[in-house]
Parts: C-alpha cells; structure tokens; sequence
C-alpha cells in the first residue's frame, strides 16, 4: 500500500458500517452522541482572553466572494484589550457557523451522485453547487442549478500527468478552480475553468504555491489532504516529515501535522502548524482535512488512527482548536455553507446529512 495514499488509508474507516446506495443511513451517529467532547489549550478550552482578528488576505481564483467572511468574531474578541478589560477576563464568544451540537442525524445517498457503482466524495462547494468525486476510481464532477435539486449527469476529469488524486483534491468555493497534488506528493498545483460547467485545464498551474511546494522538497514533507476555505483566505491541508535516514531518536516513523496557510494576494503564505501537538500524527497516523466551515472556525478531518471522522472548534479563525467532537464513519465529511447540510462517504456511496 502505498503509504501516502489518502484513500487507502480511509478504506479501513469503512468497516464501521454506515449506508449504501439504496438505503439512508440509520447507523451514523449523531454529533451529539458520537463521543466525548474535549478540550485542551490555552485559558479555559484554548480560548484566548484577548487577541486579534482572523487573517488578512484576498480571495483565490476568485472564490467565495458570496460567502460571509469569517473574521467577524475574532476581530470582536481582539478589541477587548483596547476596551480597558482586565487580564484573565474571558470575552463572550458569539456563535459560529457550526455548532457542537449538531446532529445531522437525517442522511440519504445524494441524488444523482450515488449509485450502483461505488462513490467517494472529494470536495464539494460550500454553496453545495459542485461536487468533485471518484465513481469506481475515475475522477468526476457535477453541478446543479439548486442546493437541493439533483446533480447533473457527472463530467470526467482528466488528470494531468504527474498528478493524482489519492491525497485529495480541493474546489474553490466558485467551483472553478480544482486543486491536485503531485504523483510524489511534494507539490501543489491549481486547474482551472473558465465556467462552473467547463472544463478544468489540463495544465497544472503551480504559481501560487511555489513557497509552498519549495518548502517540502527541503524538507521532504508529503502533502495530502488539501481543502480550500469558503472565503477564499486559507488553504488547509496535511503534511508529513519521514523520520531522517539515520533514525529518530524515540523510534517514531515521522510526524504529521495539520497546516494552514493565508493568501496573500500574490499566492500561497509559508503555512503553519493548527494541530498544536492537540491532534499530529505519524505516517500511519495522520488527521486529513476533509472540510472547513464558512467562518473557518470549524475543522472537518478524518483520524487515521481511530479511524473516525472528527470535528474540532475555535473560537475565531486565527484561535486555537480546542474541542473535538467525533463523527463516527462519515468519512471525508464537509459541511454546507450554513452546516445545517453535512456531505460525507460511507460503504460507496456519498450521503448528505441534515
């Protein structure tokens, strides 16, 4: 098995047991009965007293500018200094996009998308417009006119050389720019569209990542996973350093954590650790973004070592995640812009939650 294959590594996450294409999906659990929630950070829970709002930045390839921005609480909770409070003072947190205690307990294969063959989903728009998906292996993508239409008959993606998507892939929030990695796993390229019913550029556009994908051949870091905010301002995605060729001193394969990096408006920022030792990994081990909220405080990934879905919370965009909440087998799960509507795989098919 190849180990740096995303989904690969998922397939044992199936065993769990969820739905199937003719059926919903009576076995995911709940949010809210999935598992104990914990927490652990800076202050109560990893919350920060005082701090500054969400990360600058302009969108990419022209996404999501429909979608609201999400550092509207974190510039709240970052004048608290300026408003003469004292230190220790815990400043009220307004609610974000997803909520701890959703249930999404409703789940159906998705229309026009599932179906005898078996289905992976991929990425889809947080507008729920777009879909990128595997139907027995092949690359595909779908649009639909309404969020709760059917899909349309679904487009082969052709894949450019070198590239592949056993890591992952990534849509833009506009649907017209898809994001690949590299066959070895060291580098990032964009493929764009001129319409959301078009097809993707067969021609791997790698300008915006240049820092980053420089950054993992010094490093010989693997990239997998990649997810693109809703708002356009962050691209999310794992990376993991094998161990040097002469050992590691405490035996461990290597280790895996979870990035985020802004957009600058010239392309792609050196990313940064957000898994904080909360949630790194080995190469056997790793957590593998799937989806972010519209208001990037919501953090959607699958745990290989348990093999379960996770979501973990913050209280701005720029916060610590704190409190983690398991989604049992919904595996590659991704939320809708309002994450009322939970998108996810299981056993095949691709199923919508509610």
């Amino acid at each position: 098995m190849n180990r740096y294959s995303l989904y690969s590594a998922l397939g044992f996450g199936l065993c769990l047991g969820v739905a199937c294409s003719s059926s919903s999906d009576p076995h995911a659990p709940a949010v809210s009965d999935g598992g104990a929630s914990s927490q652990s950070g800076n202050g109560a829970g990893g919350r920060k007293p005082v701090g500054t709002s969400g990360g600058a930045g302009t969108e990419f390839g022209g996404s999501a500018g429909e979608l609201s921005e999400g550092g509207s609480a974190g510039a709240a909770a970052g004048e608290g200094g300026e408003g003469g409070l004292e230190q220790g003072m815990i400043i009220p947190v307004s609610p974000g996009a997803c909520s701890e205690d959703s249930a999404w307990a409703s789940s159906t294969p998705l229309p026009g998308i599932s179906t005898a063959a078996s289905e992976r989903l991929l990425s889809i728009t947080a507008d729920e417009l777009d879909i990128l998906f595997l139907r027995d292996g092949a690359l595909l993508t779908a649009h639909r006119d309404l969020a709760r239409a059917e899909f349309g008959a679904a487009a082969a993606v052709s894949v450019a050389e070198g590239f592949a998507v056993d890591g992952g892939a990534a849509l833009s929030t506009d649907g017209k720019t898809m994001v690949l990695i590299a066959m070895d796993g060291q580098s990032f390229a964009a493929f764009t569209r001129p319409s959301r019913t078009g097809t993707f550029d067969a021609t791997p556009d790698t300008t915006s990542f240049t820092g980053i994908n420089q950054r993992a051949l010094q490093t010989m870091q693997h990239y997998a996973a990649p997810v693109l905010a809703p708002n356009g301002k962050t691209f999310v995605f794992s990376g993991f350093t094998p161990a040097p060729e002469a050992g590691s001193p405490s035996g461990v394969e290597g280790v895996s954590v979870v990035y985020e990096s802004a957009w600058t408006g010239a392309g792609w920022a050196m990313p940064e650790s957000i898994s904080q030792d909360l949630f790194d990994g080995t190469s056997s081990d790793r957590a593998l973004p799937s989806g972010l909220s519209s208001d990037s405080r919501t953090l959607f990934y699958f745990d290989e070592g348990s093999g379960k879905q996770l979501a973990r919370f913050r209280d701005r965009p720029d916060a610590p995640l704190y409190t983690v909440v398991d989604l049992g087998a919904r595996d590659g799960a991704a939320p809708d812009a309002r994450c009322d509507r939970l998108y996810y795989s299981s056993d095949g098919d691709v199923l919508v939650a509610e």
